[in-house]
């Protein structure tokens, strides 16, 4: 029989990511209520990686005692090394496929309800759902299960991983300021999606594809506290682990809702 591999994880320096060197980008961060939110850090590990594997890497990962010494978790309004290593972990596989932002091109068309020809957002009456205020068509679409603009991505669709980033971005924080048209959304997304992912060329065909599994994470502690992220079954605390096995690196991409903090 033949044994799970052993791995063991090092820290790697922070990389500019997520927009961090486009000032457009962290002016619109900000500007959602983003900023201070988000904590992405960098490991590598040493044994060569199989997807099957990939459950037994995150459950070791979260257990290491060199990553509970530098993996940043949210407490008040800081990111706080705690120290702490995890009891148990919930994972779920992330699809991961999308290689285009064609992908966004019926959110774009102005016959599917959402925007305008102009690309502005339609407006729509006032709702709350999951503490969110929906007041157009776009915020519809991702929380209003009762409206036809919902009906426009499929459940497998939603789940896709630059479709969980474009949620995630539309929602915000708690000192959110909307925008008038989708398409900031739709290039700080692209944004984020490329420095988070890698493409691959097939050597056979030349077909390109993505390299990196994506797995959604909660992390709780021996008192049975989920720490990554925390509140977790809030719709915008979300933690992902990102394996790139070709590099042998694996990044951490937590986002907490709140207020912003420096």
């Amino acid at each position: 029989m033949e044994l799970d591999p052993v791995y063991t994880f090092v820290p790697l320096a922070s990389k500019i990511y997520c927009g961090n060197d486009d000032k457009a980008t962290r002016e619109y961060l900000n500007k959602w209520g983003l900023n201070g939110n988000i904590n992405v850090q960098h490991f590598s590990f040493n044994e060569p990686f199989q997807s099957f594997h990939k459950h037994h890497l995150a459950e070791a990962f979260f257990k290491s005692d060199v990553v509970a010494k530098e993996l940043k978790t949210r407490r008040g309004n800081s990111w706080v090394v705690q120290g702490i290593t995890a009891s148990s972990v919930e994972l779920k596989s992330v699809p991961c496929s999308v290689l285009g932002t064609s992908f966004f091109d019926k959110l774009k068309d102005p016959e599917n309800n959402v925007v305008y020809e102009s690309g502005n957002i339609r407006k729509r009456y006032d709702l709350e759902i999951d503490g969110f205020l929906i007041s157009d068509n776009l915020r519809g679409m991702l929380l209003d299960e009762e409206c036809d603009e919902y009906n426009l991505y499929t459940e497998n669709e939603r789940e896709e991983f630059i479709f969980r980033i474009f949620q995630m971005l539309i929602l915000g924080g708690t000192l959110c300021q909307y925008e008038d048209t989708v398409k900031p959304y739709l290039d700080i997304t692209k944004n984020i999606y490329k420095d988070l992912i890698r493409v691959q060329k097939q050597e056979v065909s030349g077909d390109l594809s993505i390299a990196t599994t994506v797995l959604e994470v909660i992390v709780k502690n021996q008192n049975g506290h989920a720490y990554f992220p925390t509140e977790p079954y809030e719709k915008q605390n979300i933690g992902f682990l990102l394996i790139d096995g070709n590099s042998r690196e694996i990044t951490t991409f937590v986002h907490q809702f709140g207020g912003f903090s420096w």
